[in-house]
């Protein structure tokens, strides 16, 4: 049994510069504004790709099973405001998902096949 898991990470930065430049030409009693617009932007991008793979022989007569998954923690937050008259209200509220640097693979055999954590035969 043989699995894979890639990931990519884009990284892209951009930036606009704005500048603008007037200048006044007077000839006579006309006078006339020159206006001069220079937008540059800058933009750069990474793409990073990295991945792993899991290698395991399986048992004569056994179905492997293999599980990856990064361990992480789930947070709930709550964020509340005091208005002008003194009461507190809730702003927002949810559940947070944050990664670990824990990761890893799981492998385990059975003696029939699995499919979502259960036997296909208990269905």
């Amino acid at each position: 049994m043989a699995a894979t898991v890639v990931r990519q990470h884009r990284v892209y930065a951009e930036m606009e510069i704005e500048r603008e430049k007037v200048s006044e030409i007077e000839t006579g009693k006309l006078i006339r504004q020159l206006r001069n617009d220079v937008n540059p932007l800058l933009a750069d991008e990474h793409i990073v790709e990295t991945g792993h793979e899991y290698t395991r022989e399986i048992s004569d007569g056994m179905y492997g099973n293999l599980w990856y998954r990064v361990f992480g923690y789930r947070v709930s937050f709550t964020a509340w405001r005091q208005v002008y008259n003194c009461r507190v209200r809730k702003v927002t509220a949810g559940i947070a998902n944050i990664p670990a640097r824990v990761e890893g693979w799981r492998y385990w055999e059975t003696k029939h096949p699995m499919f979502g954590g259960r036997r296909l035969s208990d269905r």
